[in-house]
């Protein structure tokens, strides 16, 4: 399956079901496994959805974890016209009513993975106003955004977690960009936090790691 944003649904992706699932090393969660296990019964928030990987990991490690698909929620709340239907404040509002509707500092950490990309200004900013709400001062946010600035259509992953410094990325179709994030870009949309660190892979992904 695929979350096609030029559509604004779901669909399925004639041979991408066989695609193989990319294995990699990753800093950026290195660094927020390190995290986790310096802090005792932590909170973590998984926007990729539900994946029994994941929980795994975050509950073997003593951790709590809570899923929230915001992918799914996009789809949902924005429809087949899905840029222009962000700008839409009855539909923008929608979405903020439902996504990340967690108490303040409710999270240590948060593992954004790719799906922030997706959202242009100015939900994009409302969206991370209420992701910086719910994460506690000192806490993590693991974000990752496509590198690339000459391709015009990027691909969609889920994210396993395989152990403290491995993930594996299963292709899921591709997408239309929404807009291109340089880390000055990203330093503007964090400046709020504490401090933002990047990490640039042989894959293009931008890694961005923002203590809150």
């Amino acid at each position: 399956m695929k979350f096609d944003l030029a559509k604004g649904s779901f669909a399925k992706s004639p041979g991408k079901d066989n695609a193989p699932s990319i294995t990699r090393q990753s800093n950026g969660f290195d660094q927020f496994s390190s995290m986790l296990q310096t802090t005792e019964s932590a909170s973590v928030l998984d926007m990729s959805g539900a994946s029994q990987a994941n929980i795994s990991f975050i509950t073997g490690a003593g951790h709590r974890i809570s899923s929230d698909d915001i992918l799914g929620s996009m789809q949902q709340f924005f429809g087949d016209d899905f840029l222009e239907s962000q700008q839409a404040a009855s539909n923008a509002q929608r979405f903020l009513e439902t996504t990340l509707t967690f108490p303040n500092a409710f999270f240590n950490g948060a593992l954004v993975w790719d799906a922030l990309q997706f959202l242009a200004s100015p939900l994009m900013d409302q969206t991370v106003a209420q992701l910086l709400r719910v994460v506690r001062p000192g806490g993590l946010i693991l974000a990752f955004f496509n590198g690339n600035e000459k391709i015009t259509r990027i691909p969609l992953y889920n994210y396993r977690i395989q152990d403290a410094k491995t993930i594996v990325q299963i292709p899921r179709g591709g997408s239309q960009r929404c807009q291109y994030f340089n880390n000055r870009t990203l330093e503007k949309l964090f400046q709020s936090a504490e401090s933002v660190k990047f990490f640039l892979t042989r894959d293009n992904t931008r890694e961005v790691l923002v203590r809150r």
